[in-house]
């Protein structure tokens, strides 16, 4: 399924939601990482358990969350945590259903116990590069998340397979486009195991990002310009200057004339 082409944003229409993959601290510097990016998104994607996060990761994720009006996400992953999610997990089907309903569940009960309400789910590492080539694994993602939430809306890049199938079983959409990640011509990551896949350089993630919310387009690892919709604009904790990055890119943005608000996502029917 074909998503619409979307031109340049209108004047009219100058908001942008900036989310985070977070919740994914171990150390006491990660955690202080993680408490400085808190106040500067407006969307967050917390782990839940497959690749990291615990009970406690939870509970502190979801009263920040609360406190600071962020909204909230799951980001449930292969059950893999001696990989952190990072490699392709062979697994039986029916595992893989359970384990994902299983995250997503026990962060969604988190979240109401604390009168928050669990927004949308965003699949981690492999599995969120893998259900953008594989239509099947893509399937059994919506299904699990339609199993725990019929009404959780679904993140994931606009041109991959994850989408398509939200999209089919009318499960809300958010088109996700990354600040801080190198893309592939086919609007793919470039894995993190491959050279330059990270866009550490303050500046030239900014760069991207002006570019994705002034024209909905970037330069792609071959040098190509791809054109991107989303409704969503990622970046990750976990990565050097992770905080630094993030304030040059809100810099980036305000001065292009954009708002950073949860009110710009979209959720597409």
């Amino acid at each position: 399924m074909e998503h619409p082409r979307e031109k340049a944003v209108p004047d009219h229409i100058r908001i942008v939601d900036l989310s985070c993959d977070i919740g994914e601290a171990t150390t006491d510097a990660e955690e202080e990482v993680e408490a400085q990016i808190w106040p500067l998104i407006t969307s967050a994607n917390v782990a839940c358990g497959g690749h990291v996060g615990d009970d406690r990761s939870m509970h502190a994720s979801v009263e920040r969350a609360r406190a600071l009006g962020v909204t909230l996400g799951a980001h449930p992953s292969y059950p893999d945590r001696e990989n952190f999610g990072r490699k392709t997990l062979s697994i039986a089907r029916r595992a893989l259903h359970k384990a994902i309903v299983d995250q997503i569940q026990a962060l969604a009960s988190i979240a109401a116990g604390a009168g928050v309400r669990l927004e949308h789910v965003k699949p981690h590492g492999a599995l969120y590069n893998d259900a953008h080539h594989d239509r099947a694994l893509a399937e059994l993602i919506t299904s699990a998340v339609a199993t725990v939430d019929s009404s959780l809306a679904v993140v994931a890049g606009s041109q991959s397979q994850l989408s398509s199938a939200a999209l089919e079983v009318k499960l809300p959409f958010i088109a996700e486009a990354f600040a801080d990640r190198r893309y592939r011509a086919d609007g793919s990551l470039v894995p993190r195991s491959e050279a330059d896949a990270l866009l550490l350089e303050e500046e030239e993630a900014a760069e991207q990002a002006a570019s994705l919310v002034r024209d909905r387009r970037l330069v792609t690892s071959h040098g190509r310009t791809l054109e991107l919709l989303f409704d969503t604009l990622c970046m990750h904790a976990d990565m050097p200057r992770s905080v630094e990055r993030l304030r040059a890119i809100r810099r980036r943005i305000e001065s292009e004339g954009f708002t950073v608000s949860s009110q710009a996502r979209r959720m597409r029917p």
